[in-house]
């Protein structure tokens, strides 16, 4: 039970401070696509910014999960917060003072990338280290829940302060959300690591090749990288930058309204992470990740046709169902298959396999959405229905375990 988990300490700093993060930054997603896309009304634009985000994020990912293994994740991931509090911060005071920069606002987005590079791998190494795997399964259906909780009240949070009180009003009150957030993961103790720092940079480097051969070695964590890579690519682009541009151009409207979309994937995952508790451990991942694709290539051709807001919500909250299922299973797999001592590397492949492709995905989607809005969503689900039918055909399932 919940229940019984928050009453450990260090389980119960990190399910707050995870929540807060998360929120906080699902909030500053949507604020930040909103702000831009205000100011500048250009795709291109919209996609520069989160590019800036995305590509160092991506870059660094690696370095970020080998850190978490020498060095305490909690720190990592608290010295982080704080730097994308300050981000917000620094963008409420340009707001304040009414001085809109292109520029500038780049500049922050690639920090803020930065920043994430080193923190959600060190979120997500935290966990193994706190629980046992026994219980393993139990605290990431909460831990997923959570996220999934505030991929819901986030952007629709988001999207009614920026409504009711203005852009400036909201990013000052994402400030505070990652201060807390901040302030709580600081408070999480772990055990001392065994591993030694690094003295030199090529035993920092050899310790993240040491995670990527791990990861090649192991059949069903290298095929399973693959797939969430290849869906994240289709799915991202377009779920934010297309549906931003839905709400505007199909739908008529506004901030809410793009924010309680956004929620709506939210609503489903939490959904999915329910079913995913009740449901026994994966043997292997392959499949379902198949299954995933699969539903989501259809879900996005069907969001391009979509005729009003209300069936954009439904489509979407399907698709939310079944990432929010995979999402439990599939990391509790991934963490039950890794050694302790790969943990943070492991998770960093995760998520770098989720935000590698993202500089790609906006970009492309940026282009398309200029050209032709139902477009950016076809092509985004053939390219998922592609993906899945080329990994049913390969022979990559030998030895797969």
């Amino acid at each position: 039970m919940l229940q019984s988990l928050l009453r450990l300490p260090n389980f119960r700093w990190l399910w707050f401070g995870q929540t807060f993060i998360f929120c906080a930054a699902q909030f500053w997603f949507v604020a930040l696509t909103w702000l831009v896309l205000q100011k500048t009304g250009s795709g291109m634009a919209l996609g520069a910014v989160l590019m800036a985000a995305a590509i160092p994020r991506g870059v660094l990912m690696l370095v970020g999960g080998a850190i978490s293994d020498r060095l305490p994740p909690n720190t990592i991931a608290a010295i982080a917060t704080v730097t994308n509090t300050i981000l917000a911060g620094l963008l409420t005071v340009m707001l304040f003072t009414d001085g809109f920069n292109f520029q500038i606002v780049v500049a922050i987005s690639l920090l803020s990338g930065i920043a994430e590079a080193f923190l959600y791998p060190a979120t997500l190494a935290l966990l193994p280290r706190l629980i046992r795997k026994a219980r393993l399964g139990q605290a990431n259906a909460w831990m997923q829940g959570s996220e999934q909780l505030t991929n819901v009240i986030g952007p629709a949070a988001a999207g009614l302060a920026i409504g009711t009180l203005g852009l400036t009003a909201a990013f000052a009150f994402n400030t505070v959300l990652f201060a807390i957030g901040a302030g709580c993961i600081y408070l999480v103790r772990t055990r001392p690591s065994s591993a030694a720092v690094w003295v030199n940079p090529q035993a920092f480097t050899s310790s993240i090749v040491e995670g990527l051969h791990y990861a090649w070695q192991h059949s069903g964590i290298r095929i399973s990288l693959l797939l969430i890579a290849m869906i994240n690519f289709a799915l991202l682009g377009p779920i934010v930058v297309g549906v931003a541009e839905l709400v505007t151009v199909r739908f008529s409207g506004d901030a809410t309204t793009f924010g309680y979309l956004q929620s709506a994937y939210g609503v489903g995952a939490l959904l999915g992470v329910w079913v995913a508790g009740q449901l026994s451990a994966l043997k292997q991942l392959k499949t379902p990740l198949l299954l995933l694709g699969l539903g989501l290539g259809l879900g996005l051709v069907a969001l391009g046709f979509a005729p009003h807001i209300w069936t954009a919500a439904a489509i979407i909250i399907l698709m939310g169902i079944g990432g929010g299922i995979i999402g439990v299973l599939g990391l509790t797999w991934l963490q039950q298959e890794t050694a302790t001592s790969m943990q943070g590397r492991m998770m960093s492949l995760v998520m770098f396999a989720s935000v590698a492709l993202d500089p790609f995905s906006q970009a492309i989607s940026g282009a398309l959405l200029d050209v032709n809005l139902t477009g950016l969503f076809v092509s985004a689900g053939i390219t998922m229905l592609v993906t899945v039918l080329i990994s049913l055909w390969s022979n990559a399932n030998d030895g797969y375990a």
